[in-house]
C-alpha cells in the first residue's frame, strides 16, 4: 500500500499484536517460494468463469490498483467477465484490499449482496 490510511496502520497493528499473527507461518520468503514450487501458478480461470457466468451465476471482482500481480490486459479481461457494475478496482490499495481500503471494500460487498 503506497500511503498507509490511519484505519489501514489500525487494522495492521491489532493484527501484528493478535495471536493469529503469532501463530502464522507465512513469512517474507513465502510469496516467492510459492511460485518456485507451485507448477500450477499460471492457470488460466477465465473460461471457468465464463461457464458459471452462462450459468446465471453473477460473478464478483474486486482489485487492490497497487496490488501488481495482473497486468491491465489481465485485469480488463476479468472485468468483461464479471461486467462493470460488478468489478470494483480500489485505489491506494495492495494485495490486502479488506485491510488497506476495508471501508471501500465493504461497502462494495453491501452494496453487491442488496
Amino acid at each position: 500500500m503506497p500511503n498507509p490510511t490511519a484505519e489501514s496502520k489500525k487494522l495492521y497493528a491489532n493484527y501484528e499484536a493478535g495471536e493469529f499473527y503469532k501463530t502464522n507461518i507465512r513469512n517474507k520468503n513465502a510469496p516467492l517460494l510459492f511460485y518456485k514450487n507451485e507448477k500450477q501458478n499460471n492457470i488460466d480461470v477465465r473460461p471457468i468463469l465464463k461457464k458459471i457466468k452462462a450459468n446465471g451465476v453473477p460473478i464478483f471482482g474486486i482489485y487492490g490498483k497497487d496490488d501488481g500481480i495482473f497486468s491491465s490486459a489481465q485485469i480488463n479481461s476479468l472485468k468483461a467477465i464479471t461486467g462493470e457494475n460488478h468489478f470494483a478496482f480500489l485505489d491506494n490499495c495492495s494485495h490486502y484490499l479488506f485491510v488497506d481500503q476495508q471501508s471501500a471494500f465493504i461497502s462494495k460487498l453491501k452494496n453487491w449482496l442488496k
